[in-house]
């Protein structure tokens, strides 16, 4: 049963005829391929939400559903905050959600929503008899990295994600963010060069380094629209894919970010963390994308400040934990979409995506998130992973 979870419910997977049992898809026994792999969880930050993330498991598994009430119910009545299922109707069988289908949405609402889901996902992968050897999380991922890991409980990080959410609303809109493919010395010359043509010294900034050929950049989102017309028409970087990212509704990772410092670190002082300092007791080990290697410092205040404000180095951690275990490691990532396969494979490790986001111009919807992470057992299985048996029997 799962340590994390403070409720019970066995009945985890509904076979049917559209859903047959997980263990359909592993039932071999010549199924492992590799020796000892290692799985590294990946709670990727916000950015690939959508409105029917997690509906067709929230319909289908019974424990999916129970998590996310739980999470809903913490929200409500340890931290007094209006019922995030209530307000949007995310994730409810049969409900339609009241946000925009472009995933452009109130940071409060992102942050909750990914929070809820990420947890609730690791909630039933954990209960089809998977542990992770090590996780990690970017930027608000790193809060469901941490209930994960064990460093703390369930109601703890509702709480973070409370803390994140209520203070973020303070600076909504002070920036954007683009996804541009080139590595990090590249990007600092694009940077310099758009600052140089608007006649500035600062207001771009790196915020998260993904791959060896790839970052994120963000700033004030003059500055960032400057950037992409700069990277559509310049002969220099001809060639060179870039996107815009709508659905990040801040700088995140950057100094736009200090004017919340206090009020950020008065509410999470408000709650209790980092439970378990004793590494003996926890789940999995972290790699901290905050600080480029182990994590060795508690989940506090301080921690989670420096998530807000400083660059994520989620390349450089994969890239540590593919030269540390070699073909050994596996990533799982976590998240209502696979936003980071590309990068994972840049930095030579293995990689499992779990749920994905409808095809935006498909004219019928043929996603089914069930299938989906009925693929991703069956590919963790054939990667070398032995399911806890008993777990579904």
């Amino acid at each position: 049963m799962l340590r994390h979870v403070e409720w019970r419910d066995d009945s985890v997977l509904v076979a049917s005829e559209n859903n047959p049992p997980v263990r359909s898809l592993d039932d071999r026994t010549d199924v492992c391929q590799e020796p000892n792999p290692k799985l590294c969880v990946a709670f990727v930050g916000m950015g690939s939400q959508h409105p029917t993330m997690g509906r067709q498991l929230a319909e289908q598994y019974p424990l999916f559903l129970a998590s996310i009430k739980e999470n809903d119910r913490i929200l409500m009545d340890v931290y007094g905050q209006p019922s995030l299922l209530d307000r949007t109707r995310l994730f409810i069988p049969g409900a339609e959600c009241s946000l925009n289908p472009n995933g452009v949405w109130p940071l409060q609402d992102v942050i909750l929503s990914f929070t809820y889901l990420q947890i609730s996902l690791w909630d039933l992968i954990r209960s089809l008899g998977f542990r992770a050897d090590f996780v990690l999380g970017t930027s608000v991922g790193e809060i469901a990295m941490g209930y994960a890991s064990g460093h703390y409980d369930r109601t703890t990080a509702i709480g973070i994600a409370t803390a994140f959410a209520t203070t973020m609303s303070e600076v909504e809109g002070n920036g954007a963010t683009i996804f541009v493919a080139v590595n990090a010395c590249r990007a600092r010359l694009v940077i310099d060069e758009v600052l140089l043509q608007a006649g500035m010294t600062s207001g771009l900034w790196i915020s998260s380094f993904h791959s060896p050929h790839a970052v994120a950049i963000a700033g004030t989102r003059t500055l960032i629209n400057a950037m992409s017309d700069f990277l559509s028409t310049s002969k220099a970087f001809s060639g060179v894919f870039s996107m815009v990212l709508p659905q990040l509704g801040c700088a995140f990772h950057t100094p736009l970010m200090e004017p919340i410092e206090k009020p950020f670190k008065a509410a999470l002082e408000k709650i209790i963390l980092d439970h378990k300092l004793d590494a003996r007791s926890l789940e999995a080990r972290v790699m901290s994308t905050v600080d480029g290697y182990w994590l060795n410092r508690p989940l506090d205040s301080d921690y989670f400040w420096d998530n807000v404000l400083r660059p994520t180095k989620f390349g450089e951690i994969v890239q540590n934990l593919a030269h540390e275990e070699g073909e050994n490691i596996v990533l799982l990532e976590i998240a209502a979409h696979p936003a980071m396969k590309t990068c994972v494979e840049q930095c030579g490790v293995r990689y499992v995506g779990l749920i994905r986001r409808p095809a935006p111009d498909a004219s019928v919807d043929v996603s089914n998130e069930c299938l989906q992470v009925r693929e991703a057992v069956h590919h963790l299985c054939n990667a070398g992973f032995r399911r806890e048996l008993g777990v579904l029997e």
